[in-house]
């Protein structure tokens, strides 16, 4: 096999060693060529698993939990084709398609707020049924609210004004109401009298 000089001694002790030995050159070689078939065996396991997340998705291979939210997910995009219905409950291809997508997403290992960001960076904001409470869209949930306690506060003001506007009722003692209808029977009767003994007088 021939000497080894004192710089491949110092370079690689294992080479150095293989060289003086045939045996031990086996070895290495047979190691080195063991390590090569790892790296190459990971490299394709790892281009398998990302063909095959996909293809799983594609075929419906979600976890119960991810189909789950999968509906979720439909029913907070509008369908981009016509914008009238969620994707849930809108029967087109384009909602196929992004049904389709979401599942993908999912089973790629994203949440739902990376998905729903997604979809708003193709799309914009009018994607979303239902406008997220930040920002602007925020007014969307605060104006109603507003509204109401405007409303009845300016309904309970009208009522405080109109109670005091009214003239204070003084009540009428019973025995005066009954003094008072007493009287007026008195003159009535004395009309009658009256008018009777005129006509004996004529």
């Amino acid at each position: 096999m021939g000497t080894l000089n004192s710089r491949d001694r110092r370079r690689s002790p294992i080479v150095a060693a293989s060289l003086g030995d045939p045996r031990l050159e086996a070895v290495v070689r047979a190691t080195a060529m063991a390590a090569f078939l790892l790296v190459v065996l990971s490299l394709l396991m790892a281009v398998l698993l990302a063909v095959a997340s996909p293809a799983a998705a594609a075929d419906g291979a979600l976890t119960p939990e991810q189909e789950k939210l999968a509906s979720q997910i439909e029913g907070k995009l509008i369908a981009p084709c016509c914008w009238t219905q969620t994707v849930a409950l809108h029967d087109s291809q384009k909602a196929e398609e992004i049904k389709m997508q979401v599942r993908l997403l999912l089973a790629q290992g994203k949440e739902e707020s990376e998905i729903l960001d997604t979809f708003v960076g193709q799309y914009g904001e009018q994607i979303l049924a239902s406008p997220r409470a930040s920002g602007f869209n925020l007014l969307a949930y605060l104006l109603p609210f507003a509204a109401l306690v405007v409303g009845f506060g300016s309904l309970a003001l009208l009522v405080v004004r109109w109670r005091t506007r009214q003239p204070a009722m003084v009540p009428v003692p019973v025995e005066s109401r009954r003094s008072v209808s007493g009287d007026d029977a008195a003159d009535d009767l004395r009309r009658r009298l009256e008018d009777d003994l005129s006509h004996f007088d004529s």
